[in-house]
C-alpha cells in the first residue's frame, strides 16, 4: 500500500529504553497522536551494542532531546511535536518551532556509512 505521508501535532507520553537479547539497547517515545497512542523508535526499527560500532540508540536519544530542546528523559513527557506518519507508522518527529525533521531510517543509514 502506497499511503501520503501526513504531518500532525502529537504529544510525547513516555520515553523508554529498552534492553534487547541481555546485550543490544534500544529506545522509542509513545506518543498520542489525534486519538491513537503510537510509538517512535523501537527494537522494531534499530538496536544497537554499547560501545561496539554505530551508537544508535545514542543518536536517537541526542535527536530527540534536540528536538524537544530537553537535558532529561522526564523532562519530553508533554512535549508537544509535528509528527512524519503514513498510515500508523511514524516516520519522523520535529520541533513545533522549525522544520529539522529527524528520520531516523534516513540518519542511521547516513551513520552506518560512516563506518
Amino acid at each position: 500500500m502506497n499511503e501520503k505521508i501526513h504531518i500532525g501535532i502529537g504529544e510525547i507520553i513516555d520515553f523508554q529504553i529498552q534492553l534487547i537479547d541481555l546485550d543490544a539497547l534500544s529506545a522509542s517515545i509513545e506518543l498520542k497522536l489525534h486519538d491513537q497512542y503510537v510509538v517512535f523508535g523501537g527494537p522494531d526499527l534499530f538496536s544497537s551494542i554499547p560501545n561496539s560500532g554505530v551508537n544508535l540508540v545514542g543518536h536517537f536519544i541526542q535527536r530527540c532531546f534536540q528536538i524537544c530542546s530537553v537535558d532529561k528523559t522526564r523532562d519530553l513527557e508533554g512535549h508537544l511535536v509535528k509528527v512524519a506518519f503514513e498510515g500508523d507508522q511514524i516516520l519522523g518527529l520535529c520541533s513545533l518551532m522549525n522544520d529539522d525533521f529527524f528520520y531516523p531510517t534516513v540518519e542511521f543509514n547516513k551513520l552506518s556509512q560512516t563506518l
